[in-house]
């Protein structure tokens, strides 16, 4: 059993490699891969230029290691995501209830957060060693969100949940982009969702005949405008 005077040591030894992985992480969502050194890294981190050496061999190693620290953080808070009442969002739906939501998400994850998710997902998927773990992390986003679509009753929820993710994950890049405000983007989300839940729950038949009027219509007013 450790003495507490080794106890002591390994706790400090943890919280040092922490802090190498969290500074990992800063420097390369502000900065890429190019900005994460040894020397930056440790500067970042409050410790001797030394520590990222003693603690990883390589700084693609420490990367990596940082990279996949986050991934795993993020696949665990999925977890907690499973408590969303999908029976209450249903039914009280309305366009002003369902922006207020929106609203509420993205006031308690910010753009700097979408930024920074973005950045380490994007980053992994370009290493053939942690592409798999981006891969997982996407993989589980859609899992948690078809288990709860799955309640209300909608037929192949794991569809719906992909496309879901995929247009999310669009959103979360025009967010770190900046490109509307917070309560535009509320507004925005609620529609793209919308937009694909009604895509997703018409028949192909139906989907086929409001994609052929609309067709029409715009051959229609082509035609107009030439006479």
């Amino acid at each position: 059993m450790p003495t507490p005077r080794a106890r002591l040591t390994q706790e400090r030894s943890r919280q040092r490699r922490e802090a190498l992985l969290q500074a990992a992480v800063d420097l390369f969502v502000e900065g890429g891969s190019r900005a994460v050194t040894h020397r930056a890294v440790a500067a970042a981190a409050g410790l001797p230029s030394a520590a990222t050496t003693y603690y990883f061999e390589t700084i693609d190693e420490l990367l990596r290691a940082a990279l996949q620290q986050h991934i795993d953080g993020w696949l665990a808070s999925m977890e907690n995501l499973t408590s969303f009442d999908a029976h209450g969002a249903v039914e009280d739906a309305s366009t002003e209830t369902a922006t207020q939501f929106a609203a509420a998400v993205f006031a308690a994850r910010p753009p700097e957060v979408a930024r920074r998710q973005l950045a380490v997902l994007v980053g992994a998927a370009s290493d053939p060693e942690l592409r798999p773990a981006a891969a997982r992390a996407l993989t589980k986003a859609v899992e948690v969100l078809a288990a709860e679509i799955g309640r209300i009753g909608i037929d192949d929820p794991e569809a719906l949940a992909e496309d879901l993710v995929a247009g999310i994950a669009g959103v979360a890049l025009r967010r770190s982009a900046g490109v509307h405000s917070e309560p535009e983007e509320s507004a925005r989300i609620v529609r793209l969702i919308r937009a694909i839940a009604v895509g997703h729950l018409a028949d192909e038949e139906t989907a086929l005949r409001t994609l052929e009027a609309a067709r029409s219509r715009v051959l229609s007013g082509r035609s107009g405008a030439s006479r």
